[in-house]
């Protein structure tokens, strides 16, 4: 049997949190960085100590360069989002750079408290998909040393949707909700069977709320009142006219609720079970990430939430005599990891077409994307690389590349790009 940690990373904006399978642990267990007020998470900053290659992460990270023993960055994410940099004793280093140095550092702590280097599969979780950030951490861990192919991604949204169905059927058989408070805002999160469909869908949707406050208010009474207040009303507004099987909460703002929210705990857990979950997303990740070892699925569910398409495409073509279809992509799967290439040679064909189908729909959208742009060659005469990606849950993407047809048609540099928007 194949050795190695299944590891689940939480990379918020600003901090991360990890956890990982235990072996003879039932459930995910929470990797401790530090003895401080917080052990279970670390802040996204690092620091270069003066005058040496190495790096600092954390709170011993700003406690150095308070001291003036190096040069600290912080924000790490919205940093390489914007493909940024910045300069240490005269060198310039990436984003990108800081990230790799960070992801190393924190991983680190995970490797020396298991004693192995052995990861088995990592799932990263974040709560916007920006596609600049995933492929910059896809790119700092296979510079670790880790194989492509143990690399996931996915949103809070899943992790949550993943954590809550690993949990007792009791829990999740009407609907479960989450309330998750930290530096970011508050966001609500809603998970739910929807039962009648053929396969049953688990769909949960995440809600970015405004009337959400800054955890900093939670420093004063007055402020813990306001909080207080805020917090109950929402569940009033929300929550009345559900049938709750399951309510959560989690973030940095939550972990001290029963010391602010004392009408709201009282309003939300009326008739309802309530949990306070250290690391939910970081235990979801682990959940998510132990789906890629099965040969069969443990949730006989398409998974339907932020990060998963709600479309199938196909394209038709033949293959000598027989007409096939190509799945290119289905309803359920991560946008990100869907990626379909494939090459075609136009039988007196003028287009490519492609059949998008919705869930729920019976009819597809046909999408058609003409070949007038390539030069005009013999029948049969001329190869055509076409490449399908996504770039969001509702945009995929089409090139199409003349890949030109051996000696007596050479490839052009004629390429056609198209995008499409899922509605």
């Amino acid at each position: 049997m194949e050795k190695g940690l299944i590891v689940g990373y939480d990379l918020c904006k600003d901090y991360c949190r990890i956890s990982y399978f235990e072996e003879g642990k039932d459930e995910p267990q929470d990797l401790v960085f530090s003895e401080e007020e917080n052990p279970y998470l670390v802040q996204n900053s690092i620091c270069k100590k003066k005058g040496k290659d190495e790096w600092l992460i954390g709170q011993v990270a700003y406690e150095t360069a308070l001291l003036g023993g190096g040069a600290i960055v912080d924000k790490l994410l919205r940093m390489v989002s914007m493909n940024g940099f910045t300069t240490f004793e005269g060198v310039r280093y990436s984003a990108e750079e800081l990230l790799y140095h960070f992801l190393d550092e924190s991983l680190k702590v995970l490797y020396k408290q298991q004693n192995t280097t052995e990861i088995r599969q990592i799932m990263f979780t974040v709560q916007d998909l920006d596609s600049v950030v995933l492929d910059t951490v896809i790119r700092c861990m296979k510079r670790l040393g880790v194989e492509r192919k143990r690399i996931h991604i996915i949103s809070h949204t899943e992790t949550y949707l993943f954590f809550v169905l690993s949990q007792k059927r009791e829990l999740w058989s009407n609907i479960s909700v989450l309330y998750d408070l930290s530096g970011d805002g508050l966001n609500y999160y809603e998970m739910e069977v929807l039962r009648g469909m053929q396969p049953n869908v688990a769909y949960a949707k995440r809600t970015f709320l405004e009337e959400g406050f800054s955890i900093d208010i939670l420093n004063n009474p007055a402020g813990c009142r306001m909080a207080d207040s805020i917090m109950t009303k929402c569940v009033e507004r929300m929550l009345s006219k559900k049938l709750i099987s399951s309510a959560y909460l989690s973030g940095k703002g939550m972990d001290s609720c029963q010391r602010w929210g004392n009408n709201f705990l009282k309003v939300l857990c009326t008739r309802r079970r309530v949990f306070f979950i250290e690391n939910m997303f970081a235990k979801g990740a682990v959940y998510a990430a132990c789906e890629y070892l099965r040969d069969t699925s443990a949730y006989p569910y398409k998974i339907m939430c932020e990060g998963r398409i709600d479309v199938d495409i196909h394209v038709d073509v033949y293959k000598g005599m027989n007409l096939k279809t190509l799945n290119l992509a289905s309803v359920g799967s991560n946008w990100y990891e869907t990626k379909q290439s494939f090459d075609i040679i136009p039988d007196n064909e003028t287009s490519i077409r492609f059949r998008v189908r919705k869930l729920g729909e019976r009819s597809p959208l046909l999408v058609e994307i003409p070949l007038t742009d390539f030069k005009l060659k013999p029948n049969k005469m001329r190869r055509i690389g076409v490449n399908l990606t996504f770039s969001s849950e509702n945009e995929f993407n089409v090139t199409l590349r003349d890949k030109g047809f051996g000696e007596f048609c050479p490839a052009t540099d004629t390429v056609i790009k198209k995008t499409f928007t899922i509605s």
